[in-house]
């Protein structure tokens, strides 16, 4: 699904960056692009629920991954 169309950012990326620990505000703008003068600005207002996706991706990840 999509999350931010302007930059083409779908679910999947953001649990990418989740699944590789990347659950910081500011890193998942960086690393999603959302942070420069190109975007509509939806997806920065909307940055918590990013946040909340990656970090349960996060957890997920590191649960399933742990022996």
């Amino acid at each position: 699904m999509y999350i931010c169309v302007c930059k083409g950012i779908k679910e999947s990326d953001v649990e990418d960056l989740g699944r590789a620990g990347v659950t910081c505000p500011k890193k998942l703008a960086a690393s999603l692009g959302i942070d420069d003068d190109d975007t509509c600005g939806r997806c920065l207002d909307q940055i918590h629920d990013l946040v909340t996706i990656a970090s349960s991706e996060h957890k997920r990840h590191s649960t399933s991954v742990q022996v």
